[in-house]
């Protein structure tokens, strides 16, 4: 008995990527890539043709801060009361919740309509057949209602959807008919549809939207952006399916913000009108009253002129309460002045000094930088939290010019409240005068007074008034809407069908590659020579074509195929390892069924025959025999009836169609194979055989399964494991060495079975065709062949 090969552990980096051999592992699934890659592009077309349409609206404002109106404020624009525009504090506002909120309150975007087409639907603003009115406040919004229009005046609805309340979601789901005109009730709404146009049976739905909710989307939506760091240019951008809305929205909003900067400018000018207005209402009553008075004191006395004492009298009292009226008013101004100065929101109901009456530039700066101050912080704090170093220098900014106008404020009221009681003076020395006049005279002078004082302030109110008017319509926004969105100006951003495309044909070209390489590496089988040699030492003996020809002997109807001439290379390193001795013996096993073990052993012993070798083959698989198959004899005696005496040596020898190959079945399927195969009657058997042949070939039974392979191993020259490329596993290799280490069987070997061309080299297995040498060279070859053999020449 030989002794056993010597087997080395084999150190494998299972992480090592031949590049070259998994190129042309792609490159022969080619057409894989090319069909998928196809229908990704045509599913890119599809996708494009079914997407909503994208539209881009853009509009750019001006922010001019520098503008100046005829107000007040203007007299003292050489004091530098203000610094240039904040531009991201309007980038701010612009892109704040409360603007959005007021756009979408405006625009009355309660109810959103589409029509359903295939995969999509088309948003029907301002184009659609339906008017909704609800009829109470409960409607549920964010939800889709479908609406099938009916024949008649009828419509079907359906809701199958989820309405979302705060962190908690509701199923809502019903079916139901309404009239059209009629009012639609249930526990979840409550309106009235109605068409406004012919409808045809198609699917439309709607919402009933939630402003609030839809305020904060729109927040997120529309983008505010500087034209350039450096202007005072801002460009609001909007991407929607219906370039109508997106284009009206942007407009809304830009009027929104608009009379939000103007609101500000006008708000002391609005105050003062308003301020009068009230101030007007009193003095009229009492300037009919006093008129009344005056009158009926006329009819009364017959008395219409007074003495030259009285009439000096007169006008010196009128002169005096005039100034006391003014004085007073300006206390009164002064007063409330120091209650709200501290307080943003009372100070926007002070009217400005001048509007009043009040003639001190000092104190006209100072309410008008306080005014404009608490303007900056109520924009400011849109954007800004607490602690933003801009809010935080001008709440100090503030706080400053509200102490400087706390001390003039004080020491103008202390001015004032002295000049009052000056007055007062001189009116009561003006009234002792007055006694020493008749009873008469004296009514006549207080009545003519009061009239005429309530006269004069009825004059000067309504003098400020129009001068208030004026400041009010001479005010000029501090924005300017430069370019606003239009429909012909916008732009159409998507679907991108030829990006659309790329992109399929990409993943669809992707798909298959991704496919591949998950299966190779979840693939645990031999797939290559390569693999072998990683995780052995044991020599390859040989390469075995895959057999496209559908016949178990195709060497013998094709000896120039490259089947056959693979066989001939088995042949050759067998006899190489014999080194020219005869009468070996050869032993042919598997691991598992399928691994082609009889179709190998049946060829080589036919490959070693056309040789002019006698070969005798034995069909030692005695449990599931399928040599007499290959050659298409009945299973009459064989090996099992040698081994139990029934049958001599010569009845069990079968010839065939070459005459140095003959064969012997396997018998009837004793019940005790092993012990049979392990008795001094089978060497027997192969000593008569040696005695008679050149070459015995011993096809035998999967070793993994049963013991049989193994006894038989001990009497062959060469153990060849034949291992089928693409069904063998890897771990197969592990217990072939274990086999070999113990010494279980003698000069191991291994045989890759079927083994396909790869598309690179020179024969077949790990190299290719026989560029002419095989009959497979002058067959037709297909495109598929044509192009990997391109790619296989270097």
């Amino acid at each position: 008995m030989m002794q056993s090969n010597s087997v080395q552990d084999i150190s494998v980096n299972e992480d090592e990527i031949d590049l070259k051999e998994l190129f042309f592992r792609l490159l022969s699934k080619w057409h894989w890539f090319v069909v998928f890659g196809f229908l990704g592009i045509v599913l890119g077309f599809l996708f494009s043709r079914v997407s909503q349409p994208v539209y881009d609206a853009k509009s750019v404002i001006l922010v001019d801060e520098n503008k100046k109106g005829m107000g007040v404020e203007n007299l003292f624009e050489g004091m530098e009361l203000g610094n240039g525009p904040n531009m991201q504090n309007h980038v701010g506002i612009l892109n704040s919740y409360t603007l959005n909120l007021q756009a979408l309150n405006n625009l009355n975007w309660r109810t959103t309509f589409y029509k359903k087409n295939f995969m999509k639907k088309t948003d029907l603003y301002k184009t659609s057949p339906f008017k909704l009115t609800e009829n109470g406040g409960g409607n549920l919004t964010g939800v889709e209602l479908l609406i099938t229009p009916l024949e008649g005046n009828h419509y079907s609805i359906r809701v199958d959807d989820k309405f979302v309340d705060g962190n908690v979601e509701y199923d809502v789901a019903f079916e139901a008919t309404g009239e059209f005109g009629v009012p639609f009730k249930n526990q979840y709404f409550d309106f009235t549809l109605e068409k406004t146009a012919d409808l045809h049976a198609e699917e439309y739905s709607f919402y009933i939207n939630n402003l609030e909710v839809l305020a904060l989307d729109y927040v997120e939506k529309v983008g505010v952006n500087l034209v350039d760091k450096n202007s005072e240019l801002i460009q609001l951008g909007l991407q929607g399916s219906n370039s109508q809305r997106i284009v009206d929205y942007l407009n809304e909003l830009s009027d929104v913000y608009l009379q939000f900067g103007l609101k500000k400018k006008n708000q002391i000018s609005l105050n003062t009108v308003k301020f009068i207005d009230n101030q007007l209402d009193g003095i009229v009553d009492s300037l009919k009253t006093a008129g009344q008075e005056f009158s009926d004191f006329r009819s009364k006395n017959k008395s219409i002129d007074l003495s030259h004492e009285a009439e000096l009298v007169l006008d010196k009292v009128a002169e005096i309460e005039k100034e006391q009226s003014e004085i007073d008013f300006r206390i009164d101004y002064f007063r409330n002045l120091l209650n709200y100065m501290g307080n943003a929101e009372q100070m926007e109901k002070v009217a400005a000094p001048s509007f009043v009456g009040i003639a001190d530039v000092g104190l006209n700066a100072q309410v008008v930088k306080l005014a404009e101050l608490y303007g900056e912080q109520t924009k400011l704090s849109f954007v800004a939290k607490d602690k933003n170093p801009t809010l935080i220098i001008l709440n100090k900014e503030i706080k400053n010019v509200i102490k400087s106008l706390e001390e003039n404020v004080r020491n103008l009221l202390t001015h004032a409240e002295t000049e009052a009681r000056t007055l007062k003076k001189r009116k009561d020395n003006i009234t002792i005068r007055l006694a020493g006049l008749p009873e008469t005279e004296q009514e006549m002078i207080n009545i003519k007074r009061r009239f005429d004082l309530n006269n004069e302030i009825y004059t000067f109110l309504l003098k400020k008034r129009a001068e208030a008017s004026i400041q009010t319509a001479s005010n000029i926004s501090d924005v300017q809407i430069i370019d606003p969105a239009r429909v012909r100006t916008v732009k159409k951003i998507g679907p991108k069908t030829m990006l659309l495309m790329v992109i399929g044909g990409f993943l669809g070209g992707l798909l298959p590659l991704i496919i591949i390489l998950l299966k190779d590496f979840f693939n645990d089988s031999i797939k290559s020579k390569e693999d072998l040699e990683k995780g052995t030492a044991l020599p390859i003996m040989g390469e075995i074509a895959r057999n496209n020809y559908k016949q178990e002997m195709a060497i013998v109807s094709h000896p120039r195929s490259g089947l056959a001439e693979s066989y001939r290379g088995l042949r050759t390193n067998l006899q190489y390892k014999f080194k020219g001795d005869l009468k070996k013996v050869i032993g042919v096993h598997s691991m598992i069924p399928g691994e082609g073990k009889t179709f190998t052993a049946s060829n080589l012993a036919t490959i070693i025959a056309m040789d002019n070798k006698k070969v005798l083959l034995v069909a030692c698989d005695l449990r599931k025999p399928r040599l007499h198959d290959v050659f298409g004899v009945p299973n009459g005696a064989g090996l099992s009836t040698y081994l139990i005496g029934q049958s001599s040596f010569k009845e069990i020898i079968n010839r065939t169609q070459l005459e140095c190959l003959q064969f012997v079945n396997s018998g009837a399927i004793p019940p005790n194979p092993a012990e049979l195969l392990g008795g001094k009657e089978f060497e027997e058997f192969l000593t008569e055989a040696k005695n008679q042949y050149d070459y015995i070939v011993l096809d035998n039974a999967p070793v993994t399964l049963v013991t049989d392979g193994v006894l038989t191993s001990k009497f062959a020259d060469s153990n060849l494991f034949v291992l089928r490329q693409g069904y063998s596993k890897q771990n197969q290799i592990k217990f072939i060495n274990q086999l070999s280490r113990k010494g279980d069987m003698n000069e191991v070997g291994i045989v890759l079975n079927d083994t396909v061309h790869k598309g690179y080299g020179n024969s077949y297995g790990s190299y290719g065709y026989g560029n002419g040498y095989y009959d497979e060279d002058h067959s037709p070859r297909s495109f598929k062949e044509k192009l990997l053999g391109t790619f296989s020449r270097n």
